[in-house]
C-alpha cells in the first residue's frame, strides 16, 4: 500500500463506490477472474493517485474515469464475442446443480448476473461503456461525456442506439421480456422455485420499461471485489 494515505479515507471511498466499480468491471468483461483482477487494478491506481488527487473534478468522476480507463483496456484485450455466440449462450439450458448444500437463491442470482453481462455484449466496448455509465450507474450525460472525454450529444445519441439494440435483443431472446424468446434457461421458474417471487416481479416490471440492467444489478448479489483487502 502507498504511504501517506488515511486508510480511513481509503476505506470511505470504497464503500461508496466499490459496487458500482465492481458493476463496471463485471458488465465490461466476459470473464469474471479478469473482471475481478481489474476491480483491484483500479483500486490500486485510485490509492496510488489519490495523494496527488487536487479536486479539479468530483470524486465520483475522478474514479469513474480511472475505472473506464483500465476496464476499457482489458475489455479490449478479450476475445469479441458475435450475436451468434451469445445466442448460443442463451440457448443452453440452465438446470440447477444437484447438490444438497446448494443455495438457490445465490445460483439464481449468479445467472441472472451472467446473462446480464452477456445481454451487454450485443455492444461494442464503446457503446457498451456509456450505457452502463447512464442506465446501470444512473450518471448524468454531463458527467458521462467528462469521464469518457466526449460532448454530451454524443452520448445521448450512443445510449439511445444502445437502449434500442438491447431492447431487440431482449424481444427476441429473453423469455422475461418476450414469453416467446427463445433463451432456454427460464430463468422466470428459476425465480420462483428459489422464492424470489418479490425480486421477480421486479425484473419482470424492470423489463417492461427496459431498466433491466439496472434493476437486475440490485436482484444479482451485491459484489464490491476490493472489501477482502481492506
Amino acid at each position: 500500500m502507498c504511504e501517506n494515505i488515511d486508510p480511513i479515507a481509503v476505506s470511505d471511498l470504497v464503500g461508496d463506490y466499490g459496487q458500482m466499480v465492481t458493476s463496471i468491471c463485471r458488465r465490461m468483461i466476459y470473464d469474471e477472474e479478469v473482471a475481478r483482477d481489474t476491480a483491484q487494478e483500479i483500486w490500486l491506481e485510485v490509492m496510488k493517485s489519490l495523494p496527488s488527487f487536487r479536486g479539479d473534478s468530483k470524486v465520483s468522476t475522478w474514479i469513474y474515469t480511472i475505472a473506464c480507463r483500465v476496464a476499457a483496456r482489458r475489455a479490449r484485450a478479450e476475445k469479441t464475442y458475435s450475436a451468434r455466440v451469445l445466442r448460443g449462450y442463451f440457448e443452453a439450458e440452465r438446470d440447477l446443480p444437484v447438490s444438497h448444500d446448494l443455495d438457490r437463491k445465490l445460483w439464481v442470482k449468479a445467472m441472472c448476473g451472467k446473462c446480464l453481462t452477456g445481454m451487454l455484449h450485443c455492444l461494442n466496448d464503446k457503446t457498451r461503456m456509456a450505457y452502463i455509465l447512464r442506465d446501470i450507474a444512473q450518471l448524468p450525460y454531463a458527467d458521462i461525456a467528462e469521464i469518457l472525454g466526449r460532448n454530451a450529444v454524443s452520448i445521448r445519441q450512443t445510449v439511445a442506439r444502445a437502449r434500442r439494440k438491447l431492447k431487440n435483443f431482449l424481444e427476441d431472446q429473453c423469455v422475461l421480456y418476450n414469453p416467446h424468446g427463445q433463451c432456454a434457461c427460464r430463468m422466470d421458474k428459476w425465480l420462483g422455485e428459489a422464492d424470489l417471487s418479490r425480486e421477480g416481479e421486479k425484473l419482470r416490471k424492470a423489463v417492461a420499461r427496459l431498466d433491466l440492467l439496472w434493476k437486475s444489478d440490485e436482484i444479482a448479489s451485491r459484489l464490491n471485489y476490493w472489501e477482502q483487502y481492506l
